[in-house]
């Protein structure tokens, strides 16, 4: 586990709110968290708010890794380096770059405690930004070393089930494209992509939140051709669109009884059961070249 500073750790945790006409947007500085997104014309909240045993709240940022190492590290430049799942900025705090009504950004840059951990020099910015019924998310990651820098991202919000009145059995999850593939299922929260995809989760490419598609274990899309999805009903017209753009993995995560779904497309995915924790071989890395920038945006519609 990261170590965080004297400095950063004497700050404490601010919670930030962003308001358009239609909704409210409640950010946290630790880990540049996305707290709520609340509706306030139908006075719905969107967003799970967390519970102390069924599924705490926890900021959705991944980076530099998604999902989980094999043994909980990784092999680079003859060197094993350890970290927990999902990466480790959701333990620090960030600082406020800029701030207005509809939008603030947070930024992040490499310390002497994170290279001990993951030895690159960068920065990143993560803007939150709302118009109209719509969340923007924005994301800059800086190289800022003298050499490539491979990393993962992914963004993992976890959404109320059911959104409105209706049933979690009217629930289902929509992509916008018929996928080539179907679902694949984690072990131990590893992935093995040389199993055979699972094609019956998905009907005229809905996925329904039920015990027969989500048994506990987390899915995941691999090479996704859709670039968004939403969660619907077959009841009323709520809904959240997530508009991901380019992103090729999409993972979603339930479970029998649950009152909650997390949705997380990523630049990246967890390790594969055989991997042999070479990062440099580890599936679904971006490569950043010295001194150049990467940047995307992920959109969600509230409807």
């Amino acid at each position: 586990m990261i170590v965080i500073s004297e400095d950063s750790s004497m700050e404490e945790n601010q919670v930030y709110h962003l308001e358009s006409e239609f909704i409210r947007v409640s950010v946290s500085s630790l880990g540049a968290g996305l707290l709520s997104i609340f509706d306030l014309e139908s006075n719905v909240e969107y967003l799970w708010q967390g519970h102390p045993t069924l599924h705490p709240w926890k900021p959705q940022i991944q980076f530099p890794i998604v999902g989980k190492l094999k043994d909980d590290q990784y092999w680079l430049g003859r060197k094993y380096y350890r970290m927990q799942k999902d990466g480790y900025l959701k333990e620090l705090l960030f600082e406020v770059k800029n701030q207005r009504r509809d939008r603030i950004t947070f930024v992040h840059t490499n310390t002497n405690d994170t290279e001990l951990i993951f030895p690159f020099r960068y920065s990143i910015e993560i803007t939150y930004m709302v118009y109209g019924p719509k969340l923007t998310v924005s994301f800059v990651i800086k190289n800022l070393d003298k050499k490539e820098m491979f990393f993962s991202l992914g963004f993992g919000p976890t959404f109320n089930l059911p959104l409105g009145y209706e049933s979690v059995e009217d629930c289902f999850i929509e992509l916008d494209r018929e996928e080539e593939r179907g679902a694949y299922f984690l072990e131990n929260d590893l992935v093995n992509f040389h199993d055979a995809d699972n094609k019956k989760i998905m009907n005229n490419r809905r996925i329904f939140v039920n015990q027969e598609n989500f048994r506990g274990e987390e899915m995941v899309f691999k090479d996704i051709i859709s670039s968004n999805v939403t969660l619907k009903n077959l009841v009323n017209e709520k809904s959240v669109n997530i508009d991901f753009g380019n992103i090729p993995y999409l993972s979603i995560w339930t479970y029998p009884g649950a009152k909650f779904v997390r949705i997380s497309p990523a630049f990246g995915v967890t390790d594969a059961l055989d991997s042999n924790n070479d990062f440099y071989m580890k599936e679904g890395l971006v490569d950043l070249e010295q001194e150049k920038t990467f940047k995307h945006e992920i959109v969600f519609h509230i409807r």
